[in-house]
């Protein structure tokens, strides 16, 4: 294990982040229907989606175990770095869309290593969520326009983006429940 966090913290901080982004997005839907529209092609929110990205990514090239590749961790580290300044040097179409898609990624690992070796059920719904972000990651690295076209079509009738963030709201409080009362 990588991570040493349990079920319990997983769930209520994915829970707890999760209300604070749908509960803004329904209380204030109009500047979140704008700031939601620009995200995918905000440059300085892809430098720091990228950022971050990038960090985790060499801080886990660092620390994981790497077994017989443990002699090549220097150069694990240096191609994550790399990889990170070559992206925003030369990938600047939808970067924030990308680095969002490597973090969802990265965070799915989380969730997946806190569910390890679990035995009661409700884990699962935890586990199905790890997998939709890493479909969803994928599909933000290799075809980011998919999310803006989604985000139009979510934000296109104030009906449907309400519902969609509500619905999102009303998830965020069972994984916050489950945290705190079951896991």
């Amino acid at each position: 294990m990588i991570y040493s966090f349990s079920l319990s913290q997983v769930a209520v901080w994915l829970g707890f982040g999760s209300f604070l982004i749908h509960a803004w997005s329904f209380f204030d839907y109009d500047r979140a229907r704008a700031w939601w529209r620009a995200f995918p092609r905000s440059e300085p929110m892809g430098g720091f989606l990228l950022a971050l990205a990038t960090a985790w990514a060499a801080w886990l090239a660092g620390t994981m175990n790497l077994m017989e590749y443990t002699r090549f961790r220097p150069l694990f580290i240096l191609a994550a770095v790399a990889l990170g300044v070559t992206s925003w040097l030369y990938v600047r179409e939808f970067i924030a869309v990308r680095a969002l898609g490597v973090l969802l990624l990265l965070g799915a690992n989380i969730l997946l290593d806190a569910c390890f070796l679990r035995e009661d059920h409700l884990r699962l719904l935890v586990v199905a969520y790890a997998y939709v972000m890493i479909v969803k990651g994928m599909f933000m690295v290799g075809a980011p326009y998919l999310m803006r076209d989604g985000i139009d079509w979510a934000m296109a009738n104030p009906f449907r983006g309400k519902l969609l963030v509500l619905l999102g709201l009303l998830f965020a409080l069972v994984l916050l429940g489950l945290g705190v009362f079951v896991y």
